[in-house]
């Protein structure tokens, strides 16, 4: 087993482009997200759950979770949205490290819950992808087509970046362009290749 890199930072920060780096550079990515979102399309009894707290609303007429529609829920009932993490994350951790047994070399953990959850003190090293709130606010309205106040409600859902860079033994900052955020990436990846990380 090689490294195990505990990829985080908030939403919209930017983390899906330095996973994507690291991967070109041939390292096994494990990503989270889409880990939750085969769980919720496949776990039969996952769907039950939903539906049973979050009612038949949350179906597509085809009877698949509409994802959007939890998703606009979630970010705005803290209840909610922690009932929907006690029935997802404790299958998604499992699967996840799951996965890292099966890999040889350096892998990549993509969690955006990695040290709210605690899965950064199982990890080598933690990388931190980070973004001023402003470009934070601005890039996830483009990216999602929603209005600022529910950008600003969607961030504040998280633990703030700053928060985050406390825990991170390497932190990438996202505020300029995206081959200023790849060629730093690139940089992290070469230090640990080279250095052990206390």
């Amino acid at each position: 087993m090689g490294w195990i890199i505990g990829l985080t930072g908030g939403i919209a920060s930017g983390k899906s482009l330095v996973s994507r780096t690291l991967a070109e550079l041939g390292v096994k990515v494990i990503d989270a997200d889409e880990i939750g979102r085969e769980i919720m399309a496949k776990d039969a009894l996952v769907k039950e759950e939903v539906v049973r707290v979050f009612g038949d609303e949350v179906l597509k007429e085809a009877g698949e979770i509409d994802r959007e529609k939890l998703g606009r829920i979630i970010f705005r009932d803290l209840n909610r949205r922690r009932i929907l993490e006690e029935i997802l994350h404790p299958r998604i951790q499992a699967q996840m490290w799951e996965k890292v047994q099966d890999c040889v070399g350096d892998v990549v953990l993509d969690v955006p819950l990695l040290i709210e959850k605690g899965e950064h003190e199982k990890v080598d090293v933690v990388v931190v992808v980070y973004i001023a709130r402003e470009v934070q606010i601005q890039r996830l309205m483009r990216r999602d087509g929603i209005s600022r106040d529910e950008a600003i409600m969607r961030i504040e859902t998280q633990l703030p970046l700053e928060k985050k860079v406390f825990y991170a033994h390497y932190v990438i900052n996202n505020n300029g362009s995206m081959e200023e955020t790849r060629e730093q990436a690139i940089r992290f990846y070469k230090s640990i290749r080279g250095k052990e990380v206390s």
